[in-house]
């Protein structure tokens, strides 16, 4: 039950991390104005969800229950580990978000929210590797932490256009015209990905005990994201080639229902993924 909790906690937490990073992240490079109150939900829900996150840890580390919290534990979580100052670092990020938010500077919020999404690095496996080691895990999980932001980010207002979207040819240029621009910052999105990815496959796993991971639990899980990570690129590269010009063609309203359908699935393979993660930092890579 708290192991269960504690990988919900990570689930959330990413979900709301990335969105908060890669909305205004996606609005600035689209040069959209935005939505403020989304920014500030999640960040309002950033300290929410780093608070349960803080309590199913402290729970799975001493073997309690989630509540009531064991307060001393909790003490000896947050004086005697890392856990203190990545909450620190992020609780301040997230303040800033909010300031320059009530200082009508909506697109700037995706820097102290980058800031925020990084701290995501030191919780997982990357904040187990030591050394000089450790400094090269920890900076690619951060590259792939803040890839995976810009995409979701992307995913996220792309799906909303085109769910609210009215076949008039003012509303499907201005869809179109994001489409298009989306593709080469599709295209860094990939690549760092894939490259971070490798990375930290390699710091976590290491080449020696490849062929023994694709035998255990966490290598099922593994080699599911990377299924549901290229089921994505495969969309993506649908959309990009096949459906988008189509949008302002003859066909459009078959182009806007065959676009929806594959944002849809996308975004879906996108969160399922994040769920994986959250519940691959849980995990021994040999288990």
């Amino acid at each position: 039950m708290t192991e269960g909790a504690f990988v919900a906690a990570r689930f959330a937490l990413m979900v709301n991390l990335t969105l908060l990073m890669g909305l205004p992240l996606f609005w600035w490079i689209m040069g959209l104005a935005g939505r403020r109150r989304h920014v500030v939900a999640l960040a309002l829900g950033g300290f929410v969800l780093s608070a349960f996150w803080l309590l199913t840890s402290s729970a799975t580390m001493t073997g309690g229950p989630v509540l009531p919290p064991d307060w001393s534990a909790l003490g000896i979580v947050l004086t005697m580990t890392p856990i203190g100052t990545i909450l620190a670092v992020r609780a301040s990020a997230l303040l800033l978000v909010l300031a320059l938010v009530a200082g009508h500077k909506l697109r700037l919020t995706a820097i102290p929210a980058a800031v925020a999404a990084a701290t995501l690095a030191w919780t997982g496996h990357a904040g187990a590797t030591e050394n000089v080691a450790g400094q090269i895990h920890r900076a690619a999980d951060v590259i792939h932490i803040w890839a995976a932001a810009a995409w979701i980010g992307a995913l996220a207002v792309l799906l909303h256009a085109l769910l609210t979207l009215r076949p008039t040819t003012m509303s499907v240029h201005h869809v179109a015209g994001m489409l298009s621009r989306f593709a080469l910052m599709g295209s860094l999105v990939v690549i760092s990905l894939i490259l971070s990815g490798a990375i930290n496959a390699v710091m976590i796993v290491g080449s020696r005990q490849l062929p023994a991971v694709t035998q255990s639990h966490y290598g099922l899980l593994l080699g599911t994201k990377l299924l549901l990570f290229g089921l994505m690129l495969a969309l993506a590269a649908v959309n990009r080639w096949w459906l988008s010009p189509d949008l302002e063609g003859a066909m459009r309203h078959r182009a806007i229902s065959r676009l929806r359908l594959s944002l849809a699935v996308e975004t879906s393979a996108a969160i399922a993924i994040v769920a994986l993660v959250a519940w691959l930092g849980t995990l021994a890579p040999l288990s």
